[in-house]
């Protein structure tokens, strides 16, 4: 046991060297080995697509993209299953894949410091953008147990704490501003935009202008005589 340690130590050690040249590589050569890298790893990679510097990724083989996308420095997406905790899941209706799927559609730019944790499954259609900030939760903590109200839970252990798990789906040409959070189980329709520093729960018609915290449809994006 201790042989086939000292014999696996050195290798991960290799990985992990590699990993971090692979992440933190700068210009135009980093964004072309990442490139390389990753659309052998994603589920499915469309053309020009740029990963960025700094850009951490898990799951890769949960996630789709499209074409014409940008994943913007230091960036964290996760994707995959979790079973982590005690996790009350919610369904979202407008999410037509599978659990712990991220789909990124087409001519998108996920900008600088963007989180996203696909655990519960997340829908970016084509032609959105998330500002600066932004963060995307499918699965985050509850501050009780849903089962027993009157239980005194803790968030540590994480094995242990309650979660909520829920897709999130945002539907073509939805902008996301600065600083956003946006929640599981959201739907945003198509065509909306969020204003910046808004916590987004619920669902949204297409061509919403949605703003606060908690955010509600303020009025339309766009003057047309629908939505």
């Amino acid at each position: 046991m201790k042989l086939i340690t000292f014999i696996k130590s050195p290798l991960i050690l290799l990985k992990n060297i590699f990993l971090f040249f692979l992440i933190y590589l700068p210009g135009a050569g980093g964004n072309w080995l990442r490139y390389q890298f990753y659309k052998r790893r994603f589920k499915s990679c469309g053309k020009n697509v740029i990963v960025d510097v700094g850009v951490i990724i898990n799951g890769a083989e949960y996630i789709t993209v499209g074409d014409n996308v940008y994943l913007d420095k230091y960036c964290v997406i996760y994707a995959g299953k979790s079973n982590i905790g005690k996790i009350k899941r919610k369904q979202n209706t407008a999410y037509q894949y599978d659990e712990g799927e991220l789909i990124i559609g087409s001519n998108i730019h996920i900008t600088q410091f963007c989180i996203i944790m696909a655990y519960g499954g997340v829908y970016i259609g084509d032609n959105c953008g998330l500002s600066a900030g932004t963060k995307i939760y499918s699965l985050s903590n509850l501050p009780y147990d849903p089962e027993n109200r009157s239980k005194v839970v803790s968030i540590m252990p994480l094995n242990q704490a309650p979660f909520i798990m829920s897709p999130v789906c945002l539907e073509e040409n939805v902008w996301v501003g600065l600083d956003c959070l946006v929640m599981p189980g959201v739907h945003i329709g198509k065509d909306s935009f969020v204003v910046s520093k808004s916590l987004v729960m619920g669902m949204f018609p297409a061509n919403s202008y949605i703003s606060g915290q908690p955010a509600k449809r303020i009025r339309k994006r766009f003057l047309t005589t629908d939505a």
